[in-house]
């Protein structure tokens, strides 16, 4: 079957969608994924014939025509549940030609599509162009990689639809009896489709792995035939439980397809060759029946004249993959820790060029971090989270993308993407596994596929992925925002809206929302938050979608608000919702005055270091019914005043206050955020581009503090216990670096630094990536598997030589 590009799009996006399945659900068995016409027709028979529901309510319902609905129930009852699937598009093209193209690849798989074409005008085979000739090479996953996991992955989805074709066509006799619906809806006997789908469909509903054998025994199905079928089913969907038809084995000797090649070749260019004649000029060792064969499956007798045919030199096709390990739950890199194989993803063409010219040559890099620092990135696990949750121009066949690349720019210290492609190194793009770099309107355009709801789930994704790293410890939690003024010419085209900045006003801006860890002092998440959108309204919505699918609200131990968040019924949501303790800075509302008003009137004044002055007053919550200490903090000079609040009702007043510096660390970080991670300068003026930006800056942010925890190098941590920020990496040994670039005796990059090692950093570096080429976790998949290797010289050292006078005398 010659699939059109509607089915290809469809069977190639079926891997993603149940992935994006399981990623929503409990669940490690996959059921019902979208975009699969199949559920939806299976549901509306079954609620017809089991649930007893008139068809014109099932119509109503789903919003379709009633003949939908006759058609899907005649499949059932001519075909059974095998009737309901909905066979992709296909082109007509002649049997033989799609049998020549088959057998051709796969004797000889560099054969190009010309040499075919002439092969086939020599048989004789009608309408046939090298458009169509490259399209039934993709139908059987031959394409330009010569990819052995595309060939076995489209060979069995023929093998899949030709047995779908087959059970349908000979249907002899009726398996349902259209007149007794409810008796004869569930008919495991003689549609064996119907038990596996039943099966799994039972199996996605358990949450815990210890449930699954009670099931697989009330099914009748043995445990390894259940993986072998959720195997399948990972790969293509529902249609992975079909039963596959095999041809019954031919009599006789079997006949190689180089074999078979080359006979057809003899007999093109030599008419006269018999078949007996065959065998002695090949010297074969077979009898004159299965040559025979041959002649008559590919009509050779008819060919009176001869005809120049050249052949193409054959090579061994790679070995197969090993199989797939079993997926686990929490992030895609955990749950999906083999996808890049299962997926057939590849290394950028152009980049594997690259790494050919690099065995032979050194190349002059001067960003060196955007290398040394692909390592750490791809343990986060972006490639899996995008094939995942991403959208699907992002799912293409190689295995880098632009989000790679712009995590490393901003790593490397470039602010926009212009600032990039002015530059000559290359080290990003090295480091990205791309040498050959989109146009900026490309990389504008590119993202522009990126939605809210892709981005929602990366963030998860990637704050559940720095959790099982333990970048994040996730028990003391500060909320705050930042309001980026924008600076394009038509905001409302944007769909931009006003926000008040720092000084009161209102501007068109952007606010992004972040939770901050005040413990490893590394960000959580980031989301985009419109400018009309108040504060205090908005925290429920951000808590809901980024706090605590991320981390269980059992595990919270304080949060820390700031004024912009400190309404009554925030302070009582986080309370509720949360079940922890909350301090914040309490914005002065109404309310907030009256207790304010109350706590000053008790008039017990303590000092507060030598500007300030406090009190406090416990109150109770009304919703609660839990006690809160409000603490009212005054300037002596000024008598300006600002409260605060705490749950944490046994401390003091001034204990509350000097925890409530654990909030400093979200202050600090996005201060951090903006010059050294270039918050304010997105990629684009549109709100998911701007919350794309985001994303990218999270990676990067994660990225270095895993960089960080790892390297453990004591010059970069100050005396207060915070660590040097990233502009210090930078000047240290990420940026404007003398070095080369090269290949090892393994295949693994070398990074050579050429000025020496003067405070012993590069020293700790290299011996930190040797320690993890050992534990297996110094390689880059999208450099096909290798690492990164650190070498120190002091190339340029001029050495000092000094003589010694002869102070004896001549």
């Amino acid at each position: 079957m010659v699939f059109t590009d509607t089915a290809f799009n469809y069977f190639s996006l079926i891997q993603s969608n149940v992935r994006a399945e399981i990623g929503k659900t409990y669940s490690d068995i996959p059921f019902q994924y979208n975009r699969e016409q199949f559920f939806q027709a299976y549901e509306a028979i079954r609620r017809i014939w089991r649930e007893r529901k008139s068809q014109r309510y099932i119509c109503t319902t789903l919003n379709m025509h009633r003949t939908i609905i006759k058609k899907w129930e005649t499949n059932l009852v001519h075909y059974g549940v095998l009737g309901l699937l909905q066979l992709p598009s296909f082109f007509k093209v002649d049997p033989r030609l799609e049998r020549l193209v088959v057998l051709v690849k796969r004797a000889r798989p560099h054969a190009g599509s010309s040499n075919i074409l002439t092969l086939a005008q020599a048989l004789n085979i009608p309408g046939v162009t090298i458009e169509i000739i490259r399209r039934i090479q993709r139908s059987y996953g031959y394409g330009q990689r010569q990819d052995e996991k595309d060939v076995e992955f489209y060979n069995d989805l023929q093998k899949i639809i030709e047995s779908i074709t087959h059970y349908q066509t000979s249907a002899e006799k009726t398996i349902r009896d259209i007149r007794r619906r409810f008796e004869t809806f569930f008919n495991y006997d003689q549609d064996p489709f119907q038990h596996r789908i039943e099966l799994f469909k039972e199996l996605s509903a358990i949450s815990k792995k210890r449930q699954i054998l009670p099931i697989l025994q009330k099914f009748g199905i043995h445990s390894s035939r259940f993986y072998v079928l959720k195997q399948r089913y990972m790969r293509y969907g529902v249609w992975g439980l079909v039963d596959l038809v095999h041809s019954s084995r031919r009599q006789g000797e079997k006949i190689s397809a180089e074999l078979e090649v080359k006979i057809i070749e003899e007999r093109l260019m030599s008419p006269a060759l018999s078949a007996q004649k065959m065998i002695k000029t090949l010297d074969l060792q077979c009898s004159r029946a299965n040559i025979q064969k041959i002649y008559v499956r590919w009509k050779l007798a008819d060919v009176k004249e001869a005809i120049p045919i050249r052949g193409v030199v054959s090579s061994p096709i790679p070995a197969k993959p090993e199989p797939d390990t079993a997926l686990k739950k929490g992030s895609a890199k955990s749950r999906f820790p083999d996808l890049i194989q299962t997926a057939n993803l590849k290394v950028n063409r152009v980049f594997k060029s690259f790494l050919k010219t690099l065995s032979y040559r050194r190349v002059p890099v001067s960003n060196p971090g955007a290398i040394v620092i692909a390592p750490f990135l791809d343990q986060l696990g972006v490639v899996e989270a995008i094939y995942t949750y991403g959208p699907s121009t992002f799912r293409t066949t190689e295995i880098t993308n632009d989000i790679i690349l712009n995590v490393l720019r901003i790593i490397a210290g470039f602010p926009t993407i212009n600032s990039y492609m002015e530059n000559t190194d290359r080290s990003v793009a090295i480091g990205a596994g791309k040498l050959t770099l989109p146009g900026r309107s490309v990389f504008y355009r590119d993202l522009d596929d990126l939605r809210f709801e892709h981005l929602q789930k990366l963030r998860n994704d990637l704050a559940l992925r720095a959790r099982e790293l333990h970048i994040i410890d996730g028990t003391e939690i500060a909320i705050d925002y930042h309001c980026d003024q924008s600076d394009s010419r038509y905001p409302q085209d944007r769909a931009q809206s006003k926000a008040p900045n720092k000084d009161g006003n209102l501007v068109y801006a952007h606010r992004p929302q972040i939770l901050w860890d005040s413990i490893t002092n590394t960000i959580i998440n980031i989301a985009y938050c419109e400018g009309r959108s108040r504060a205090p309204s908005a925290l429920y919505k951000f808590c809901e979608d980024n706090l605590f699918k991320v981390i269980d609200p059992d595990a919270i131990s304080e949060i820390y608000a700031d004024s912009e968040y400190t309404g009554e019924k925030q302070l009582v949501y986080l309370l509720v919702r949360s079940a922890t303790d909350v301090t914040m800075c309490l914005k002065q509302n109404p309310k907030i005055k009256r207790w304010k008003e109350q706590t000053i009137g008790k008039g017990q004044w303590g000092n507060y270091g030598k500007e300030y002055r406090i009190a406090s007053m416990d109150f109770i919550l009304p919703e609660t019914g839990k006690s809160f200490r409000f603490v009212v903090k005054q300037n002596v000079e000024t008598n300006e005043t600002r409260c605060f609040g705490s749950t944490r009702v046994e401390l003091s007043a001034k204990k509350i206050l000097d925890r409530y510096h654990m909030r400093w660390p979200v202050e600090t970080g996005i201060k951090d955020l903006i010059q050294n991670y270039f918050l304010n300068n997105p990629t684009g003026n549109s709100p998911e581009k701007v919350e794309a930006h985001y994303y990218c800056i999270m990676i990067a942010r994660l990225l270095v503090d895993y960089f960080r925890r790892v390297l453990c190098e004591l010059r970069w941590k100050k005396g207060e216990g915070w660590e040097s920020v990233l502009s210090t990496i930078r000047n240290t040994i990420f940026s404007n670096q003398n070095c080369e670039l090269s290949l090892d005796e393994v295949g693994d990059l070398q990074l050579t630094y050429l000025d020496g090692d003067p405070n012993g950093i590069k020293t700790n570096l290299k011996q930190m990536l040797e320690r993890r080429k050992d534990a297996n976790l110094n390689k880059v998949s999208w450099w096909g598997g290798r690492g990164v290797k650190v070498q120190i010289e002091d190339r340029y050292k001029f050495k000092v030589v000094q003589k010694t006078a002869n102070l004896c005398g001549t």
